[in-house]
Order: structure tokens, then C-alpha cells, then sequence
């Protein structure tokens, strides 16, 4: 009897409903219906019989909260998972692990994919397409929606691409500790574009004087501060904007 083997185009089905995993967002199991959408392909593959898609979309109804970029992470290892479980290559008397990993999974997926997008990436795209609209006009809508989605792209394939590979030991590939450094990057440029923005804002409102080098050797001092001392990043924005207006009214 052929054994049903998920395939490349499987995937490439999952990645494109992935795109909609937000869609159906909910406070009772937020992503969790968009992650059993999502997983539709790898029931089709996997099993045959009506009766046993129905229990497979069953256990991927649960409660599921993660990064809608990282969640092909954690949709990749399930089809691996899915598809040892169904031809017995892994010891279990049921499939409860495949369960449990998925909500370890949820809070790390989330807590990653947060802090290198919504506080990194989004604020640098959102500065540099406000910096080229200043200087170059419309052309910053181009460059704003490529400048974000190359990395996010490459989060959702690279995620989906690896979470089959590895099963389980995906774990140790998206680790807090070793996505530690992204995250300081982003967050670096995003408050360092942010200085940049400032600058061309005041160079676009009072001229080519030298005295608008300030506010940005000024913000970039200020932001380097409070991040040494850890504070949000929403809030050093705040406060680097409010610095900078202050001296712009004074000077």
C-alpha cells in the first residue's frame, strides 16, 4: 500500500492559506481556527477517510496564539509531526504530544515574532518610508511595503521550510536566546531611523542648516541610553520625539 507522503506542493498550499491565518481571529481561540484552516492540505494528504480528517481537524481547533509570521514554524513542525505519527514511526500510545508541543509553542512563537516585528520592523520600514516621502514623494509607498515584506516573506517560508525539516527540534532553532541579537538589531535601526526621520523632517521644514545634525546625534544618544536601561521601545519613541520637538521650538 502507498504511503502518503505530505509534498512540496502541500506546502506550498499551506504557506498560501497561511497568509489568511489572521481571518478568522477570535477571542476563544485566537489563531487557532486559522490554524486548522491552514492545516486543511496536511489532513487532505495524510488521511483518506471523512471520519479521520474530521479528528484531525478536531485536535488543530485548540487554542493557538502565536506570531502570524512565526506560525509557519510551528505549522511546518505539525505536518512533520502528523506525518510520523500517521505511519508509526514515532513510539505514541495516542497523539496528544503533537498537542502539547503546539502550545509550548504559542507564547516563544509570539513573544519573537512581536519584538522583531512589531517593535523592530514595522517602526524602520514606517521611519524610511516617511524619510523617502519627505525627500522623494510617492515612491516611499513602493519602497515601504518592500523594505517590510522581503523579511517577512523569508519568516514565513523560512519558518514553514524548517518546521517540516526539523519536527521537534525546530525548538532549538527559533530559541529566544538565539534570535536575541535580530531583535536588538531591529529595535537599533528602527529608534536609529527614527533620528534619521526627525533630521529630514527638520531639513525639509527649517533648511540645510548644521544645527539640524542635533536632534539626531541628540536622539541617537537618548535612545542608546534607554535601551542600555531597557525601556520599551514604543515609549523611547515617545520620549525622543518629544526631546526633539523641544529643542526645535527653542532653537
Amino acid at each position: 500500500m502507498k504511503r502518503e507522503r505530505i509534498k512540496r506542493s502541500d506546502l506550498i498550499r499551506i504557506f498560501w492559506r497561511s497568509l489568511f491565518i489572521q481571518g478568522s481571529w477570535n477571542f476563544m481561540s485566537m489563531i487557532g481556527l486559522g490554524f486548522c484552516f491552514c492545516s486543511i492540505p496536511i489532513a487532505k494528504c495524510l488521511y483518506k477517510e471523512p471520519e479521520e480528517q474530521a479528528e484531525f481537524l478536531k485536535r488543530h481547533l485548540l487554542f493557538f496564539n502565536a506570531h502570524p509570521y512565526f506560525a509557519t514554524v510551528c505549522l511546518g513542525a505539525c505536518a512533520n509531526l502528523e506525518e510520523k505519527a500517521k505511519h508509526k514511526e514515532r513510539g505514541w500510545v495516542d497523539l496528544r504530544p503533537i498537542s502539547v508541543f503546539k502550545e509550548r509553542m504559542s507564547g516563544p512563537l509570539g513573544s519573537v515574532g512581536d519584538q522583531i516585528f512589531w517593535s523592530g520592523m514595522k517602526p524602520l520600514a514606517a521611519v524610511i518610508g516617511v524619510i523617502v516621502a519627505v525627500s522623494f514623494g510617492w515612491i516611499a509607498i513602493p519602497i515601504f511595503l518592500i523594505f517590510y515584506n522581503i523579511p517577512h516573506f523569508y519568516v514565513r517560508i523560512k519558518g514553514l521550510a524548517l518546521g517540516y525539516k526539523l519536527g521537534f527540534d525546530v525548538v532549538s532553532v527559533i530559541s529566544m536566546r538565539r534570535l536575541q541579537k535580530y531583535k536588538l538589531i531591529a529595535l537599533f535601526l528602527g529608534s536609529l531611523a527614527t533620528g534619521g526621520c526627525i533630521m529630514a523632517l527638520a531639513k525639509w521644514k527649517i533648511g540645510g542648516d548644521l544645527l539640524n545634525l542635533f536632534p539626531f546625534v541628540l536622539s541617537m544618544l537618548l535612545t542608546f541610553i534607554l535601551l542600555k536601561n531597557k525601556i520599551p521601545i514604543s515609549l523611547i519613541l515617545v520620549l525622543v520625539s518629544v526631546v526633539t520637538i523641544i529643542f526645535e521650538l527653542i532653537v
